[in-house]
Order: structure tokens, then sequence, then C-alpha cells
């Protein structure tokens, strides 16, 4: 895991998430710290790859771990857990402008259509954190 953080910190993404990659099997018998903190960076690792669907996911699973074991995070994984959330939502389509008021659309044909980059939101109910 640590091989992976300090690639990521050298911005070296593609390889910081080839070392994550191959760590995973491990992960289910590592402590639930190491676990936060790996699902974490893995997330941002994603970020940075611009694959959003995935860091969205690992992302929800360091949140999930630090919301139900509260203290899991060291207050600077926790700010570096913020931080990789901001990096998301900017780098999610932005949703368009409301109509003015009083006006309405004829019909479906002119709805607008949704991205197909949209991603749908992680709910914690689906989300498995490994034991």
């Amino acid at each position: 895991m640590q091989r992976g953080a300090d690639l990521y910190s050298e911005g070296r993404y593609v390889e910081a998430d080839e070392v994550f990659e191959r760590s995973e099997p491990r992960l289910a018998r590592a402590p639930l710290k190491a676990r936060a903190a790996y699902a974490a960076y893995r997330g941002a690792t994603f970020v940075a790859l611009g694959d959003l669907r995935h860091a969205q996911h690992w992302l929800t699973i360091a949140s999930e771990i630090e919301r139900t074991h509260p203290g899991t995070l060291r207050s600077e994984e926790r700010l570096f857990l913020d931080g990789a959330w901001r990096a998301l939502s900017n780098r999610l389509p932005k949703t368009p402008p409301a109509p003015p008021a009083g006006t309405a659309i004829a019909s479906s044909s002119q709805a607008p259509v949704p991205s197909a980059e949209r991603i749908t939101p992680v709910t914690p109910e689906r989300v498995s954190v490994p034991q």
C-alpha cells in the first residue's frame, strides 16, 4: 500500500494504479486502518486517471469505513480523502441550468438526454466493505 501511495504522491498514477491492483487481494486480511487508507488512495488514483466510476466506488468505501468507525483515518488521511472527493466533484459533468420559470418542454423529444458520463451515486447499502 505504501509503495502505491508514494507513487501517487510522485504523480506516477499509472504505476500507482498497478501497485494498488496487485495489492488488492491482500486487502481483505489488512487492518481496517490500512483498508480505509488504501480505498482513499485507490479512489484518488482513479480520479487522476479519469476513471470516475471506480473513483467514486473507492472513495465511498473509504468514507463509509470512516463514517462507521470514526478515527480510522488519521487527520491527514481524512484531509486527503476530502480533497479526493473535491477533485472527483470537479471532474463530474456539470448539470445544465434549469430552464427559465414559465417555460415548459413541449415533448419528450425535446427533453435533454442524460450524459453517458453521469455517475450513479453509490449508496452505503450497496457498498461492500471487505472485512
